[in-house]
């Protein structure tokens, strides 16, 4: 359909921009052989300015056909969807957080904090790769800061550090207003059991918080966070759980 109408506006242009700038010769060229003297039949000045009026309108009419031909061929065109980033592929969107502390693992629970859910984990240090691009991920914050009260271990000291000691890298989805307080690992030669703590920051005035209470599992507002994670031994074969046994999902990169 628009190749019909580039078909048809390109020829009126063209031949409306001749009668605009020369009206004499265009008629010359292809109408005087059809009158029996061209010399008498040659239209007067009014008819050429006439002439000339027509072919202006009719060009107007050839440049609003090829406009509304290439905003309607714009239209049609496929719109190529929005490149998905390495880390999307593998971990989801939006982006994740990433908690790059340097932390000491607990090996048991703690019932005043919150066991989040882990969404998935992937091992990263099987192959003496360290997952680098972790570091173009956002840091995790508590309503834009990061020094927050109660925020599990520290800054590490080098820029690298914790993420080049990672043995594997979970991803939970915490409620929004608590923080990853504590990370608990149980190593055994078949297995690993991990499980992510979460509670609300440490109070300015010493008191203990309702961590219960304030970080419910069925939050709506919740945010998606990496933690890497540096094991006794890289995990290998053995399999990956949750402290009551059930197995955990490993991503595949890049998938």
């Amino acid at each position: 359909m628009g190749s019909f109408w580039w078909f048809l506006a390109v020829p009126l242009g063209i031949a409306a921009v001749w009668a605009i700038l020369a009206p004499r010769n265009q008629w010359r060229s292809l109408f005087s052989s059809s009158v029996a003297n061209a010399h008498s039949s040659e239209p007067g000045g009014a008819a050429f300015a006439y002439r000339q009026v027509i072919a202006a309108i009719a060009l107007g009419g050839a440049l609003l056909m090829i406009v509304l031909t290439m905003v309607w061929g714009a239209a049609r065109e496929p719109v190529a969807p929005p490149e998905t980033s390495g880390i999307e592929q593998t971990w989801g969107a939006p982006q994740p957080l990433l908690v790059y502390r340097t932390f000491q693992l607990s090996t048991a629970g703690d019932a005043t904090l919150v066991n989040v859910p882990i969404d998935s984990y992937l091992p990263v240090n099987d192959e003496e790769r360290a997952p680098l691009y972790l570091l173009d991920l956002e840091p995790f914050s508590r309503l834009g800061t990061t020094n927050i009260p109660g925020y599990i271990g520290s800054q590490p000291s080098e820029t690298d550090s914790t993420i080049s000691r990672a043995d594997v890298v979970v991803k939970v989805r915490g409620p929004l207003l608590c923080v990853p307080r504590r990370v608990v690992a149980i190593e055994t030669p078949e297995r690993v059991q991990i499980a992510v703590l979460y509670g609300l920051p440490t109070p300015s005035d010493g008191s203990v918080p309702d961590n219960i209470a304030g970080c419910p599992l069925d939050e709506d507002l919740t945010a998606s966070v990496l933690i890497p994670i540096n094991l006794s031994d890289p995990i290998g074969k053995r399999t990956v759980e949750t402290l009551d046994g059930a197995p955990l999902m490993m991503v595949n990169p890049g998938s």
